[in-house]
């Protein structure tokens, strides 16, 4: 009988054995054995918001089963309703579980509440963008991501001998290019997005120009057919 096991049956009700033997399963890639010992700890402490969020971490991440997280991930906001790891985490749960009209709109409430008190990392803020360009709502997306481009472009300069992040934030910066000019399009604003694409750095910015000039509306109806994220 190992430790954890030892512990368990001394202390019957406590979810900290169960809890310790799932992250001792994930050490060892047992990802079906780690989730069953979350739920035994949830069983035994279902208040306790921490398992809930380690499951639905571990279905999302190692199970490929956004479903079961957006559930996890739920009843953790339940029992923690400001976290803004927990709802983060559960608007990038709720896209991956596919693109309804519900998911979009529930994901978006959850980035704007976290985005009217400031705490919307930047890439949430960039999701959220894609977010209201699929339901629709253009000016408010391109609101968004301007909003994205400004906290990017104020954030420290990384050193230059640190090449990996300065390539990472002008591909971040290029693809909010990107993303505004479909926010253009789908406003019907074409010719403005041509003249953004046109003085556009990213790399796909040409080919996307030529899209636009040859097929405006297949160009747009892509827009609402891409993955968020």
């Amino acid at each position: 009988m190992n430790k954890v096991d030892w512990a368990s049956r001394l202390d019957p009700f406590s979810p900290g054995p169960p809890s310790s033997e799932a992250y001792l399963e994930l050490r060892q890639g047992r990802t079906e054995a780690a989730a069953e010992a979350f739920q035994k700890a949830i069983d035994r402490d279902p208040y306790n918001y921490k398992n809930y969020e380690a499951l639905g971490n571990l279905q999302r991440q190692q199970l490929g089963d956004p479903e079961a997280a957006v559930k996890s991930y739920r009843k953790a906001l339940e029992r923690n309703p400001h976290a803004a790891t927990i709802i983060s985490r559960l608007g990038e749960a709720l896209l991956s579980a596919g693109t309804s009209d519900e998911n979009l709109e529930e994901a978006r409430t959850h980035y704007e509440w976290l985005q009217a008190r400031g705490r919307i990392p930047l890439r949430d803020l960039y999701t959220l963008g894609k977010v209201q360009t699929r339901l629709g709502e253009p000016e408010e997306a391109i609101e968004t991501f301007e909003e994205a481009k400004e906290r990017a472009d104020t954030e420290p300069e990384e050193s230059s001998s640190d090449e990996s992040r300065q390539t990472q934030r002008r591909a971040f910066l290029d693809s909010l290019d990107l993303a505004i000019a479909d926010a253009l399009v789908v406003e019907g604003s074409f010719e403005e997005a041509r003249e953004y694409l046109a003085q556009s750095e990213a790399e796909q910015a040409p080919a996307i120009l030529t899209l636009l000039n040859d097929d405006p509306v297949s160009y747009r109806q892509s827009v609402f057919d891409a993955p968020i994220n």
